[in-house]
């Protein structure tokens, strides 16, 4: 399993990001591959992080082709005050 996790710290969102954001959310969703997201918040709640699970890497890169994802790849700084991406293998899972 794969696992997207986003930490940002979430800046002013307008119509272009609601609208990008929207669709690279269902274009995930819709993909054979797809596991689940998560997401959580710092206690301040100025942190969140944002989780996409994968079955395998071609699923992700799948989503990473979307044109709505490059486009909000490219203008991630009008959104977000920061911000950091990881990509990770999960090896094991355990509990529900």
């Amino acid at each position: 399993m794969i696992c997207c996790s986003f930490v940002f710290e979430p800046g002013e969102y307008d119509d272009d990001f609601l609208k990008l954001d929207n669709a690279i959310d269902v274009y995930a969703r819709s993909l054979p591959g797809f596991i689940k997201t998560e997401k959580w918040f710092s206690d301040d709640k100025l942190r969140i992080n944002s989780m996409y699970y994968f079955e395998d890497e071609a699923t992700m890169d799948k989503l990473a082709q979307l044109p709505a994802h490059i486009k909000a790849k490219s203008e991630a700084d009008r959104w977000y005050l920061d911000y950091s991406v990881e990509i990770f293998e999960v090896l094991r899972k355990y509990g529900k």
